[in-house]
């Protein structure tokens, strides 16, 4: 089946009218009491408790805050998922080695790991980071292990055929390249895991918006709630929209 394709202008007025529609379903639920109306805050009403909160200088540090252990995290997550999906992919007797002990640490949610990175690392950043790290680990690890495993083998069988048969040579000239497409979009979607993390790791009592948002429900402000929720959805926009064009630049050889 053909799929029309739209213009740019027109693609964002759907997208805008979605949103608009969106905020008035919000809206409607309030208005006609299908909710308790103290528990859904005005969606109206959010622009003044977003000013409310920059202006009170908890919003900025917030943000500030939960950046640090997020970029830690992410990075150290991404970082060693590639590399032990790398070597488990490509290194027989790794794979065996690890496999066992991949399926019994995989299920475990990163929330679990709260309680060890208060024992280990205090409340802290690092203790932060350590549970951000655990969910995007996993999430590089397959999807650097998945695109390495799809590779086509007549691709090392041409390798080889010019000298390239080394297992250094062989990852620089055919593996790395191969992946990249696979690898760089586990690595999207890591920094979305890391976000939907953040507030888990944030628990142990790390500043940041989670923290914010915590205090502000146990006072039942969730207009504020709501205001820390858009925040991170907006913050997590420009990354995912930063990363988009370094991976376009990065990709820029494939047609």
């Amino acid at each position: 089946m053909l799929t029309r394709s739209y213009s740019l202008p027109t693609r964002v007025g759907y997208g805008v009218a979605g949103v608009v529609l969106f905020v008035l379903l919000w809206k409607a639920v309030g208005v006609f009491g299908w909710v308790n109306s103290g528990i859904l805050p005005d969606p109206f009403l959010l622009p003044e408790t977003f000013l409310l909160e920059w202006q009170s200088d908890r919003l900025l540090p917030a943000i500030g805050s939960s950046l640090i252990h997020y970029v830690w995290g992410l990075g150290l997550g991404a970082v060693c998922g590639i590399l032990v999906g790398l070597a488990a992919a490509t290194i027989q007797r790794f794979d065996m080695l690890q496999s066992y002990v991949s399926r019994i640490l995989r299920p475990i949610p990163p929330l679990a790991w709260v309680v060890f990175a208060i024992a280990w690392f205090k409340v802290s950043h690092a203790g932060a980071a350590f549970v951000i790290a655990i969910g995007v680990f996993w999430v590089n690890y397959f999807a650097t292990y998945s695109a390495v495993r799809n590779i086509d083998p007549r691709f090392y069988e041409l390798a080889r055929s010019f000298g390239q048969g080394g297992y250094w040579r062989r990852s620089i000239s055919i593996t790395l390249p191969a992946i990249a497409p696979g690898l760089l979009s586990g690595v999207r979607t890591g920094i979305g895991q890391a976000w939907m993390t953040l507030i888990a790791a944030e628990l142990l009592g790390v500043p940041g918006m989670g923290q914010e948002m915590n205090a502000a429900a146990g006072v039942g402000a969730y207009d504020a709630v709501v205001v820390y929720m858009l925040t991170i959805s907006a913050v997590y926009a420009a990354t995912d929209l930063l990363y988009t064009l370094v991976e376009r630049r990065v990709l820029s050889w494939r047609p």
